[in-house]
């Protein structure tokens, strides 16, 4: 049976999947099915996400997973009886891809994530390769959407300026859009865009599987530069809407479906493939598992032969942290006591990777002695993205998709919404990602509205599977490591003060995420988290004669809902207040708006005791209000 016939049968057969769920993308599936086809036939070495010495494919353009299903499932890595499910509520195969489906290295869907996920799985190739000489090749499939997509292009504009030489890009250019012709919104020479990115760029027929074949092998020789493909296809190729945007997410009926496949001599059962297929796609997946094994052997042997580098690889994948207290320094912003905690920790956990949005020296995340990270130095473990927090994002995620490393990223608190997108998709695919926002209420800088946070803290509390700490000293700061090092699997937003802080006495309670700072007689408490923690017990001070308070230390509400109830309700005692630089949404549950201060408008250019009188988060303010609510 040749290699066209079997190519056409699971494109056809990703047209099927479409058509029985009632939605899907057929375009895209006929369009780029023959590299797909290619690449997973001649020269991807896939595997399970255990093992690390697999190449990885990201399907950034993931409305097209229909095609890319149909191939996974004829290579056994699930069964073919799931593209009867395909959309179902309960069914293995989504929409779009995501990382708990065998076969999946990365979740895709909005446009140009999953190409900066990709480059990130690059990098850290790059740095496994120079420590352990543990390699691979990493593979994107990309659209002309996921390059009209700025994240797209800043994560390329770095694949260019590290030299991924392993980095492949597969472009399906059918210079066709949702809405109609790619030219109605975009003029731009991909060829000379990426040259200017010091990608080497090849053009190929998409169609044509020999090609296509010659075209990855030569990329795959790339010594200096990463290679993107230009593979001119057409959108819908062999259905009545080749060419057409129409095709884009057209779901073919089954009689239209029966006239392509006697236009391409396909004879296969319904959601099914042909005996000759089924076959031929097992004798791919043992000969890839023969590689895979060649590639594992040659590794074992490798590590065998060189035993220190064996010993620090076991070291590296077995990196824990043991958490330790901090001496109270005098006053000190939680971004310096933070650089500090990460510093003390990098001296033992070996896996850590900064990333820095041009502002290093501003948010104190980088590692003292780790170097710099560039074409000629692999080992740094400090990774410039200039001023790019997109792509900054996307791209930790895809070091952390990789495996081995936790990458930690840093900018300021308000340009967090120039990230999103990024965090949302750690969120989903439960990544052990480090993001850190310094300068973290409006009391922080005097830059004026533009760089004031507001609504940031409650937005990335309001996403699910995310912890957010904004600890208020280093001994806090420490323990939002061990959280993250330690206990959870997923990613946290670490918020950070600009401005000097006193320090707190050390409470072995801080584990909890929430704790009794000060205790008092009577049934008030008053919830408070970072620069704001002063101010609660400036209050406290100021209700002293009248009222004995208690001050609660909430460094992530997340940890602090987390506890056990009865140990959560002991915090909370009688009359409920609290204090903090944001809008405090999550707060409403546990008190009446009334007895939150808080900020509700963008703030005004100004240093800092300026902005605390005119919005009243002084302790004079603030105690005075109190004293009206309980009268």
């Amino acid at each position: 049976m040749k290699d066209i016939d079997i190519s056409n049968e699971l494109k056809i057969l990703g047209l099927e999947a479409i058509s029985n769920a009632g939605s899907g993308h057929s375009g895209s599936v006929m369009s780029a099915g023959d590299i797909l086809f290619t690449l997973y036939t001649r020269h991807l070495i896939s595997g399970l996400k255990d093992e690390p010495l697999r190449d990885r494919f990201v399907l950034s353009n993931g409305h097209a997973c229909a095609g890319l299903y149909a191939i996974l499932a004829s290579l056994n890595f699930f069964s073919l009886d799931e593209l009867k499910h395909f959309r179902s509520f309960g069914g293995l195969l989504t929409g779009h891809p995501e990382i708990d489906i065998p076969g999946i290295d990365s979740a895709t869907g909005p446009l140009g994530q999953g190409v900066a996920n990709a480059v990130g799985m690059a990098i850290a190739e790059t740095i496994m390769n120079a420590r352990f000489h543990l390699s691979h090749y990493t593979y994107c499939m990309v659209g002309d959407g996921c390059l009209e997509e700025g994240v797209g292009l800043e994560a390329l504009s770095i694949a260019g300026l590290y030299k991924l030489n392993k980095f492949i890009l597969l472009y399906d250019k059918n210079d066709v859009t949702l809405d109609g012709n790619l030219n109605k919104s975009s003029i731009d020479d991909m060829k000379l865009k990426f040259k200017s990115m010091g990608f080497n760029v090849l053009e190929c027929d998409g169609h044509n599987k020999k090609k296509i074949d010659r075209a990855i092998d030569k990329a795959k020789s790339s010594k200096d530069k990463p290679t993107v493909i230009i593979f001119k296809t057409i959108i819908g190729k062999d259905t009545p809407l080749a060419g057409s945007n129409l095709s884009h997410g057209k779901v073919f009926k089954l009689d239209e479906i029966d006239s392509i496949k006697k236009k391409l001599n396909v004879e296969k059962p319904f959601l099914n493939l042909s005996v000759e297929a089924k076959e031929y796609m097992s004798l791919v997946r043992k000969f890839n598992d023969e590689k895979l094994s060649i590639r594992k052997k040659n590794f074992e042997n490798f590590l065998k032969n060189n035993k220190n580098i064996e010993k620090n690889y076991k070291n590296f994948t077995k990196n824990a942290l043991k958490i330790k207290n901090f001496k109270n320094l005098d006053k000190i912003s939680t971004r310096e006591a933070n650089g500090i905690v990460l510093n003390e920790i990098a001296k033992n956990v070996e896996n850590l990777l900064t990333l820095s949005a041009d502002l290093s020296s501003s948010t104190k995340v980088k590692i003292e002695n780790g170097g710099e990270y560039s074409a000629t130095n692999r080992l740094g473990k400090n990774i410039a993205v200039g001023i790019r927090e997109h792509a900054m994002g996307a791209i930790a995620n895809g070091i952390a998709l990789h495996g081995e490393f936790v990458p930690i990223c840093s900018t300021f608190l308000t340009f967090s919404n120039y990230m999103m997108p990024a965090i949302r998709m750690a969120s989903i695919m439960k990544l052990r990602v480090l993001f850190t926002f310094t300068h973290s209420s409006i009391f922080d800088t005097p830059d004026g509205v533009t760089h004031l946070p507001v609504e940031q803290l409650d937005q990335l509390r309001l996403i699910p599977n995310m912890i957010v700490a904004r600890p208020a000293d280093i001994n806090e700061c420490a323990v939002c490591y061990n959280w993250l090092l330690n206990e959870e699997s997923k990613p946290m937003c670490l918020v950070l003060s600009r401005g000097n802080l006193p320090p707190l006495n050390i409470n072995e309670n801080m584990i909890d995420g929430a704790y009794l700072l000060k205790q008092g007689k009577d049934k008030i408490t008053i919830l408070s988290s970072g620069s704001e923690i002063q101010i609660a017990l400036d209050v406290a001070d100021a209700l002293k004669g009248k009222y004995d308070v208690n001050i609660v230390s909430v460094i992530s509400i997340e940890k602090f809902e987390q506890m056990e109830k009865s140990k959560r309700s002991k915090l909370l005692k009688g009359e409920i207040f609290v204090i903090e630089s944001s809008p405090c949404v999550k707060y409403l549950k546990y008190t009446s708006e009334n007895h939150i201060f808080n900020v509700r408008d963008f703030g005004v250019t100004g240093d800092e005791t300026s902005l605390k009188n005119h919005f009243g988060f002084t302790s004079e303010n603030i105690s005075k209000k109190i004293l009206k609510i309980l009268k």
